[in-house]
């Protein structure tokens, strides 16, 4: 047997069949990209007629990691530097801080720059908060502790809920914190802001007429332990409802960021523990 004519027929033949398997590598590639770029233009179409419009987004991809933090006890020695114009209560468990005013802070107009300004002189760590929600109706205002610029979401240890009077004078708040909140992991490639907003319309979660407002990248709660938390990239999704009656209602929606299914976070029993409480 003719063994380098031999060799030299099984490296022809493997050249074949590599050329061959790689073609078909390509052409599943491109089938599958043809599928996926269809199945985006169906959603946009499908959004169009819905009559969901969508503000201008963000549309950069971003790579961020996953947060830890404990939560905070607050002690005496924390408060030495705020106690002027109001008394604190520390709870039980040291995690919740209440403040009461002895003279109500006066506020002209209750809207960002004036509460940030309460917020920052009065409460401990307050510049590390940033105002999400003003509800006028209940006289109170929603703080969520930020990281890296970022806001974490509706988390019971990273909140500060202000209250005042029918003198639109502030009375108190209540805090809660994180501390060494740091990030661990690698960077993750999310998915986007426009994403997000499909994702909620595939699920149900976006009815006719519905107006995407805006979309802010913040966290949300992965793992609850029982001091340390685990939080996770999250989208929250501002939109605009129309009723029935033709009224507007203002929702907030949130996404997991990392979820390749883009996976739709509860918020509501959070929600309804830090404003009830």
């Amino acid at each position: 047997m003719d063994w380098n004519k031999t060799k030299t027929i099984f490296i022809i033949v493997f050249s074949i069949l590599n050329v061959f398997l790689y073609s078909m590598y390509v052409n599943s590639y491109n089938e599958a990209k043809k599928l996926e770029t269809l199945g985006q233009i169906n959603v946009d179409d499908e959004l169009k007629a819905s009559h969901i419009t969508i503000d201008q987004l963000p549309t950069d991809v971003k790579k961020i990691s996953y947060i830890s933090g404990k939560t905070r006890p607050f002690e005496e020695a924390d408060l030495a530097s705020y106690k002027e114009n109001q008394k604190f209560v520390i709870s039980t468990s040291g995690l919740i801080l209440r403040s009461a005013l002895i003279t109500p802070y006066p506020v002209k107009e209750f809207n960002e720059q004036s509460l940030s300004a309460f917020v920052a002189s009065y409460a401990p760590l307050g510049e590390e908060y940033k105002l999400f929600s003003i509800d006028n109706e209940k006289r109170i205002a929603i703080f969520f502790q930020t990281i890296q610029n970022h806001t974490i979401f509706y988390n019971e240890s990273a909140y500060i809920k202000v209250t005042w009077n029918e003198d639109n004078a502030i009375t108190g708040y209540e805090q809660t914190a994180f501390q060494n909140l740091k990030t661990f992991g690698e960077k993750n490639t999310l998915i986007g802001a426009n994403q997000a907003v499909k994702t909620l319309f595939e699920k149900g979660y976006l009815p006719e007429y519905a107006h995407v407002k805006s979309a802010e990248l913040g966290y949300s709660t992965l793992v609850p332990l029982t001091e340390t938390r685990v939080l996770s990239p999250t989208w929250r999704i501002h939109v605009e409802l129309k009723e029935k009656d033709d009224t507007i209602r203002e929702a907030d929606f949130f996404v997991n960021a990392n979820a390749v299914d883009g996976q739709v976070i509860d918020m509501q029993e959070n929600k309804e523990s830090i404003e009830s409480n």
